[in-house]
This record gives structure tokens, sequence and C-alpha cells, in this order.
């Protein structure tokens, strides 16, 4: 895939499209199938296949899908039960009908998104996920899961489980923590403070005021439902013309609150979940930035790593060359010695070798041994340590478990440093030459995370303009709905008591005293 593939096919598609997925989750059932306790399985229903599937394998797949697409945004799952719920009542946390509800919803939104996504919708595994001839355990231990590496940063970020990659991503640095880059991209340090932003507003802001504002909806609900039930119960005890309008009045406030309930039920399906939907997406839009800026970090640590390993390979190859050159000093120069005394041995009178035989024969002084007197004999000596090697004194065995310890221990401390040497100096010149291969690639790799990253935003961009835009449409109809129930039934009400005759109000001057300024108005 081309560095301008995927930017050209995220961009090709806006954020209408999940609308129209065929993928639907059909049913939620409890389920027994291979464990001792029951779960709760979906039922997911696609072109040409039925699956069911349990909220752990959908979580496993959003994580197999981060992890072989770490330059795409992954869609949210509905978050886990918290730990109160599980302490509180274990039971109905795992089979509560709302939250069973809620989790139907969202996740049949995110194998929507998955499906009308360019890249995501056309992967193998999500395809598997979708048939139910194959178990997620078999999905996670067969490729492309099972070829993963450790860590998709050592790793082509177009395909981090292909099992041809270059061997040379073994030897990049893995960075575990984000740090201050050299040259970071201006771009990118925007988007990362826009993320952070978004991701405040959405979490600190939005969805404590929707909380906030369904609880209080929630709370007028149940005023209205216990004052119909007052004015109902009112209305069985009055035995005047005064019953039918309280009766009303009673049913207006039960209306009201049906009509509260059926828009706080929409509220949770299309103001709340979608809320909270892009709290997620904010916090995964930080996380792939957070992992672009740690493939930046990456490539900066791999410079680093190599300008230190080729300085320390110099270092290295000038000292064995010293070492040679000074090797080569010695053995020419014992060669030449002992060939210059060869030769002018022959030369001398009879005489000169008695003379000689007879110096031999005298003992020097020890004054005479231990200081040369010349150059030439200083040299000499010199030569005669190169060629022939010095012993050193034996030492005496040690015995017992000290001895046995110094055995060992020899077999592990190098007995050559020649060698040694050579074999670092082997070693450095290879990962040299690995590390030159990485950065290149890491180079490219860095260039395609950028453009796939950026058109990644642009498409979340589109989605989420989309995705407000509806969600206003949305509560606007869902205010619409409630406010013309409410008002017909009041008007009703309103009707009754209007019908009230003047009689009825004889004995209420207050009440006939509104009634009369209500005529006049």
């Amino acid at each position: 895939m081309t560095d301008d593939g995927p930017r050209a096919s995220l961009s090709a598609h806006d954020g209408e499209e999940h609308m129209h997925s065929q993928i639907r989750i059909t049913d939620a059932l409890s389920s027994t199938e291979f464990s001792k306790s029951s779960y709760i399985v979906y039922v997911i229903s696609s072109p040409g296949h039925e699956a069911k599937r349990r909220y752990s394998d959908f979580e496993a797949l959003r994580e197999a899908l981060e992890k072989l697409h770490p330059t795409l945004i992954i869609p949210p799952i509905p978050s886990k039960h918290s730990l109160l719920d599980y302490a509180t009542n274990p039971v109905r946390a795992k089979n509560d009908p709302a939250l069973i509800a809620r989790r139907k919803r969202m996740l049949e939104r995110f194998l929507q998104r998955l499906d009308t996504h360019p890249v995501l919708s056309i992967d193998v595994v999500f395809r598997r996920f979708l048939e139910a001839r194959y178990s997620w355990h078999e999905i996670a231990h067969t490729p492309p899961l099972s070829t993963l590496p450790k860590s998709n940063l050592n790793a082509p970020p177009q395909h981090p489980s292909h099992p041809d990659a270059p061997a040379c991503y073994a030897f990049l640095p893995t960075p575990t923590a984000p740090s201050k880059l050299h040259t970071p991209d201006a771009h990118f340090l925007d988007a990362e403070g826009f993320t952070h932003r978004f991701e405040s507003f959405m979490a600190s802001t939005m969805e404590p005021s929707n909380r906030r504002l369904v609880h209080r909806w929630r709370d007028i609900a149940a005023d209205y439902a216990d004052l119909g039930a007052l004015l109902n119960a009112q209305s069985l005890a009055e035995q005047t013309q005064l019953a039918p309008a309280i009766e009303s009045t009673g049913k207006a406030a039960d209306t009201t609150y049906v009509a509260l309930s059926d828009m706080l039920h929409d509220w949770d399906a299309h103001v709340s979940e979608p809320i909270h939907e892009y709290t997620q997406y904010a916090s995964i839009l930080s996380r792939l930035l957070r992992w672009r800026h740690l493939k930046h970090q990456q490539y900066e640590m791999a410079q680093d790593m190599l300008e230190s390993k080729s300085q320390h390979l110099a270092e290295c190859e000038r000292e064995e060359a010293q070492a040679a050159r000074l090797s080569k000093a010695l053995e020419t120069g014992g060669t030449s010695l002992l060939d210059k005394r060869r030769t002018q041995a022959p030369m001398s009178s009879v005489y000169g070798r008695a003379a000689e035989s007879d110096a031999e024969d005298e003992v020097p002084s020890p004054a005479e041994a231990t200081e040369p007197s010349t150059d030439d004999d200083l040299t000499s000596m010199w030569a005669r340590k190169a060629a022939s090697p010095h012993m050193p004194p034996a030492a005496p065995p040690q015995r017992g478990f000290l001895g046995s310890l110094t055995n060992r221990f020899a077999h592990v401390v190098d007995l050559d440093p020649n060698r040694t040497r050579q074999n670092a100096i082997s070693r450095l010149r290879e990962e040299v030459l690995h590390l030159q291969e990485a950065i290149e690639y890491t180079a490219q790799d860095l260039a395609y995370t950028n453009k796939t990253i950026q058109a990644s935003l642009d498409r979340f961009q589109r989605i989420k303009v989309q995705d407000i835009k509806q969600l206003m449409l949305d509560l606007a109809r869902m205010q619409r709905a409630y406010c013309s129930k409410s008002l017909d039934a009041w008007r009703e009400a309103r009707d009754q008591i209007e019908h009230i005759d003047d009689a009825t109000w004889e004995h209420m001057p207050a009440a006939r005293l509104s009634a009369s300024t209500h005529d006049r108005t």
C-alpha cells in the first residue's frame, strides 16, 4: 500500500455511512455453553451470516484491531461494569435489562462503524468475527494475530503482523513513555493540544452536565407521577363537579410523567450514549497521538543509538589498528635483530672469535647485568623478549571449594582479549548496519504514520460533525414530542376545569375570584 493510498481511501468516506450498514444485533440471550455460570451472548446478524459473541469477545476484537492497525481510529465499545456494581449486586450487574439493552445498541454501532470503514471493513479478523464457524480462540491463535510482535512499534505500521518483515526492526529501541522530541512536528503538537482540550471538555464538562440534566428530568418525572397519583385519589373522594376536573388534572400529570419517561428513554439512546461514546473517542485519539509520538521518539532514539555505536565502533577499530601496528613492530624488530647478528658472525677473525669466547666466559657484575650500556643492547633485549614468549611462574594449584570456583570462573573470563575485541567489533559492525537499515525503514514508516493518522483525524472530524448534528436534531425532536404530548393533556385538563358551573364555585370565593379573573382575560 502506498503512502497516499490510505489517505485517499479514508478521505473518500463521510460520517453518514455507518447508518447504512446491514449488520444488526438482533437479540441478547443468556447462555451457559462451555461455562459453569451463565453469561450474555449477543446475536449478530450480517448478510449471509449469524454469530453469537459475548462482551469479552468484542473487547478482544477491539484490542486486536488496535494492534493490527495502530494508525487508525478504532471505534469504542461500551464500558465495563464498575467494581461497585459487582460488589453491591453481581447478579443484577450481569443481567440488568437496561444495561443489556444499552450494550446491545452500542455494540451494534461499534460493528456498523467497522463495517463502513474503508480499511477495517475488509480486515480478515473482523470478517471472521462475523462468522459462527470461527471461535474467538481460533481467531486469536491463527495469523495475523498469532504473528503479531510483542510491540507494534518494532514492526511496519502498514502490516505489523507481516511474517516477512525486515529483521532490522528487532534492533530498534522501544520507548515505553513519551519524552520531549528533538525536532517535534508542529502540526501534531497542535493536534495533541486540541485533543487534550477536547478530552477535558467531554469528560469534565459535557458528560457531567448531561448526567445532571438527566437526573433532574428523572426527579421531575417522579414528581409528576406522585402528583398524578394524589390527584386521582382525590378525584375519587370528591362528590361534586370538581371530581372530573381533578381527575383530568391528574391525568395530565400522568401523561407528563409518561412523556418524560419516553423522552428519557430516547435520551439515553440518542444523547447520553453518543456523548459517552465521544468521551471514549477523545481517549482513543490521545492514545493514537501518543503512539505516533512514540514512533517519532523511536526514530530519534535510533539515530542517537546509531551515532553512539558508530563512535564506539570507530574507537574499537582505532584501538585494534594500534594493537596490530604494535604487534607488527615487535615482530619485525625482533626478527631483524636476530638476522643482523647471524650475518655479522662469519665476518669475525679467529682472534675475534677467541676474544668473544673469552668475553662470554667472564661473568658480568650485577650492575653490568642489570643495566644495559647501549641502546643496541636495550633493543636486543626487547627483541629477545618478543621472539621468545615470556612464561610466568606457575601458580600453585588451589584445592577445595575455592579451587573449583576459580576453575569455573576461568572458563567464564575471556582468556583471549584479541579475539574478544575482534568479536565485539564484528557485532558492532553488524548492529550499525542493521540500525542504518532500520532507520531508513523507520523514516518511511514515520512518513506513512503521519499521513495515515492525519487522514484518520480528518475522517473522524467529518463523522463527529455529522453525529453532533444528528444529536442536536434528535434532541429537538424529543423535546418537541414531549412538549406536544404534555400540551394536549393539559389542554384537556383546562377544558374540564372551564366546564365547572358557577354553583360549584359558590362556597369557594377565592377560586371563584380566580375563575372570574380568567373569564375576563
